[in-house]
């Protein structure tokens, strides 16, 4: 089994929040069930498992058969049948595909779920992060990106980035022939991770 997953160097602090945001943005509709895109080491699995109590059942899929998911398959060409899931959660994979086969894979995660959509994307750009804590008030982060950054992806495995390969308002395009869009936002430690939570369109 590849172990490349597992390590602490791999799951770093910024790793796990995003874990925490896509369990979060899963449960918060209790679906009961869930396909998990690009397995990884697992712990989103086992948090979503565990956190629902056994109430939501979780099948995961990946294009690397050596990690061990239920199925292994390419996000353009989902083996399932319509309407399959009620959340699909797909984050840090989408980039590893040619940009021009966005859109066919955004529209098989819209044949197979019924409900949700999560997804992340590295956006790749250089950016000040300002904290504040008031009294009484919960913790803000404010996060405000240099516009002036772009440029060419910073990874090699990756064929595109937000921001450097492809812009941000291309990529809402791409999102809104499908869904629409209910959450925006950055992983407040790891702010190169943009979620975007999706509510299935009909039709």
């Amino acid at each position: 089994m590849d172990n490349s997953y597992v390590s602490l160097k791999y799951n770093s602090k910024s790793r796990w929040l995003s874990y925490w945001y896509q369990t979060a943005e899963t449960l918060e509709v209790a679906p009961s069930g869930v396909l998990l895109i690009g397995k990884g080491g697992g712990f989103t699995e086992d948090a979503l498992r565990r956190l629902s109590g056994g109430k939501t059942s979780v099948f995961t899929m990946d294009i690397n058969r050596s990690i061990g998911p239920d199925v292994a398959g390419n996000v353009t060409q989902l083996p399932f049948a319509s309407d399959s899931f009620d959340v699909a959660v797909c984050c840090q994979v989408l980039e590893h595909i040619p940009f021009h086969e966005f859109s066919t894979a955004l529209r098989e995660l819209h044949r197979v779920t019924k409900r949700r959509v999560i997804i992340s994307l590295p956006h790749k750009r250089k950016h000040i992060k300002l904290s504040y804590k008031i009294p009484f008030l919960k913790e803000r982060t404010i996060i405000i990106k240099n516009p002036f950054t772009a440029g060419h992806c910073s990874s090699k495995q990756h064929f595109w980035e937000i921001s450097r390969g492809v812009s941000k308002t291309e990529v809402k395009s791409c999102l809104g022939r499908y869904f629409e869009i209910e959450k925006e936002f950055l992983n407040e430690i790891n702010c190169e991770h943009r979620f975007f939570v999706l509510k299935r369109k009909k039709g």
